[in-house]
């Protein structure tokens, strides 16, 4: 990954580059007109350090990459994790704002045999459109992570991210900031140099007042994936908890009752109960 200026952990990557990991670096790169990249290189926004192909795997494995995806690397370094997302049969576009190590990336891909499914774009990661991704993958600062979080937030609903290291919460000095729990969170014992991957799924929007077919108003409050409000009906008022996202999934508990929908922008198709005490219920987004 390369990526804008100052900030504390570049020291912690930089003290850590040392210790982990070799440069992916082939003959045939002496050739190109780009100097070789060293490992820890300052970048615009960050050093070049390399994700350990364990953490590479494990990401892939976490967002389940297939053949019918897109992924989108976000400072895609070297391209290793562009050529692993390939290796599996994903198309892969890595963005990266330093020309030798796209050069270096799409040498890697060649000899990997992936070109075919694999392309490396010389572009800042805050001016690249990445919205046809069905997967971002990325290892970036905390502060160029929490800088791409409303950019991420308003991607296609179910769009899967995943992160080396650092997390999308915030900081407990800036409380504005937090919320973005990963959905999970896996950290590699024996560690490989960066032990730690996390995955969100993007949600679909769903605060706003919503009338059910049976007149009730379902309203609604959203903090990324979590979900509050309550069901108003003829003065009474009904609180719903534990309202959770999972994509354009939907469930929260009412009056002891798990409901689950499946929501687009303008519907909730769902279920209240479970088996024979199940029964369906839709409702349609106001003005």
């Amino acid at each position: 990954m390369t990526a804008s200026k100052s900030f504390r952990p570049r020291q912690l990557y930089a003290a850590l580059t040392m210790a982990l990991l070799g440069l992916w670096i082939c003959p045939a790169f002496a050739a190109s007109q780009e100097p070789p990249p060293t490992l820890g290189q300052e970048g615009k926004d960050a050093p070049w350090v390399p994700t350990p192909q364990e953490l590479v795997d494990t990401m892939l494995d976490m967002a389940e990459v297939t053949s019918d995806d897109l992924l989108i690397d976000l400072g895609a370094g070297d391209g290793r994790v562009v050529i692993s997302a390939a290796q599996r049969g994903a198309q892969a576009i890595g963005v990266e704002l330093d020309p030798g190590l796209v050069e270096l990336a799409k040498t890697n891909a060649e000899i990997a045999g992936v070109v075919p499914l694999t392309e490396f774009v010389t572009a800042d990661i805050f001016e690249f459109d990445f919205s046809s991704a069905s997967v971002i993958s990325m290892f970036l600062l905390p502060d160029l992570t929490l800088r791409l979080r409303p950019t991420l937030f308003d991607l296609r609903a179910g769009t899967r991210i995943v992160s080396n290291t650092w997390d999308m919460r915030g900081t407990d000095t800036d409380p504005e900031a937090r919320g973005w729990d990963p959905d999970q969170t896996i950290v590699l014992d024996p560690c490989p140099g960066f032990c730690t991957a996390h995955i969100w799924t993007v949600p679909t929007k769903v605060a706003g007042t919503w009338r059910l077919d049976d007149g009730r108003l379902l309203h609604l409050t959203q903090r990324f994936q979590e979900v509050l409000g309550r069901i108003d009906s003829q003065g009474s008022t009904i609180e719903i908890f534990d309202g959770r996202l999972d994509g354009a999934t939907l469930t929260f508990r009412a009056n002891g009752v798990v409901h689950r929908a499946e929501v687009d922008e303008a519907a909730m198709h769902g279920t209240t109960g479970n088996g024979d005490n199940s029964h369906s219920w839709r409702a349609q987004r106001t003005p």
